[in-house]
């Protein structure tokens, strides 16, 4: 660690800063771990929450389920996200491919909350299935809330989460990839250009994905490659942009210089190929998109069906219309059953909810106590709709009840 303060010293013109909350710098290739700090403590995600509303958009299109020239209608709830956005218009569309820059460049929170509409009844259920992705591929400390990284208490990942998620991305997606290297797009004749400076002035960056939240400070994922060797650098909760930045790039540089050293004592035989668990989680667990599959595909040919539709008009002029993904809390619900782990519980609501062919139903779980978890379909705007969407799953042997809103006399 004293040789990563050396370099900060330098970066800053000679006046060290103050460490972040956690960090790490790992090759991507072995997914060895060079230098650690609380890589495991929960800490608040901020925009990095974006690479895993990214993960399960690439996964969608790798489906066939979307295409990058989709085109997405805004809601009122996404176009009332608070910056930093590109100012949608409720009833307007967004193509796939808009939208995937929009989160790389941009960090755009109104694009983060379409991508998840379009994926999810809403961008509730979006964040049960984020969370859900991400205890598949062993990211142990994260629970997500929203698609955006917008604050919530909840709302929690850490240092080594992110660097497993990054390593997925890049090992499970590698064709796109290279769309984190963007540096502008354009939407509606406006150009966007990113405040990623650690991609455009670091030797061999390739990307990834910065991030701010009051709750925490500055946040950095970083790409880089140099002889061949590609590393990740991890910061959460630095205390500028300028620190953060620096920060990584320190990391980074003390990163390559250790790899190039390793490289020589395991060519003189002096030390054998270097792994670490953070490769064997990300190698062994891959993502299972059939748990989503039932519901994401409904979801999307009703979303894109709405986003042509929508695409036709000039002129946005049904605002009031766009308001499909809103659940509100008081609604009824039904309840399937009770599991001893939250993936059964989640699986067998999605299998009920296909059964009901409704993309605007949400799926809930619900932890009842330490062993068991609740499993619940939400969104039902009467006693009599939840009636009857029970009856249908009870003609299909599924034991379920109606359960009424909170405080419903």
């Amino acid at each position: 660690m004293w040789r990563i303060l050396l370099f900060i010293t330098f970066f800053l013109g000679g006046v060290a800063a103050a460490q972040p909350m956690s960090c790490l710098v790992a090759d991507v290739d072995s997914g060895y771990i060079f230098t650690r700090q609380n890589i495991t403590t929960p800490l608040p995600p901020a925009s990095l929450t974006k690479v895993m509303t990214l993960y399960l958009t690439f996964s969608a299109l790798d489906k066939g389920w979307l295409k990058m020239d989709s085109k997405l209608p805004i809601s009122t709830w996404a176009a009332s996200q608070e910056p930093s956005n590109l100012d949608l218009v409720a009833g307007d569309t967004i193509t796939v491919r808009e939208a995937i820059l929009a989160l790389i460049v941009k960090s755009a929170n109104d694009v983060a909350v379409v991508l998840a509409e379009a994926l999810a009844p809403s961008e509730q259920y979006f964040a049960e299935m984020m969370t859900q992705a991400a205890a598949q591929l062993g990211m142990s400390q994260t629970v997500f809330k929203n698609a955006s990284g917008l604050y919530h208490p909840e709302q929690l990942t850490s240092a080594q989460d992110m660097a497993i998620l990054t390593l997925a991305t890049i090992k499970n997606f590698p064709h796109y990839y290279p769309l984190f290297a963007t540096q502008s797009f354009t939407y509606r004749g406006r150009e966007y250009r990113t405040h990623n400076h650690v991609l455009t002035d670091y030797k061999g960056a390739e990307g990834f994905k910065t991030g701010y939240i009051s709750a925490v400070g500055y946040n950095i994922i970083s790409t880089a490659t140099q002889r061949n060797r590609r590393l990740v650098g991890v910061v959460i909760g630095d205390q500028s942009v300028k620190e953060r930045d620096n920060y990584v790039k320190a990391l980074l540089d003390d990163g390559f210089n250790k790899v190039y050293r390793q490289q020589r004592a395991i060519a003189q035989g002096r030390l054998q190929p270097a792994f670490d668990p953070l490769h064997r989680k990300v190698m062994v667990n891959q993502l299972n998109m059939d748990v989503f599959a039932p519901m994401m595909k409904m979801r999307l040919q009703y979303v894109l069906n709405l986003g042509k539709k929508y695409a036709k008009n000039t002129t946005p002029s049904h605002v009031n219309q766009v308001t499909y993904a809103q659940t509100p809390d008081y609604n009824w619900s039904i309840q399937i059953g009770a599991f001893n782990t939250q993936e059964k519980a989640f699986s067998m609501a999605n299998r009920a909810l296909s059964i009901l062919q409704s993309p605007n139903y949400m799926v809930q779980t619900q932890r009842k106590n330490a062993t068991t978890y609740r499993s619940r379909l939400t969104g039902f705007r009467t006693k009599q709709m939840a009636q009857t969407a029970c009856h249908t799953l009870q003609n299909k042997n599924y034991a379920c009840f109606v359960v009424a809103p909170q405080g419903d006399k």
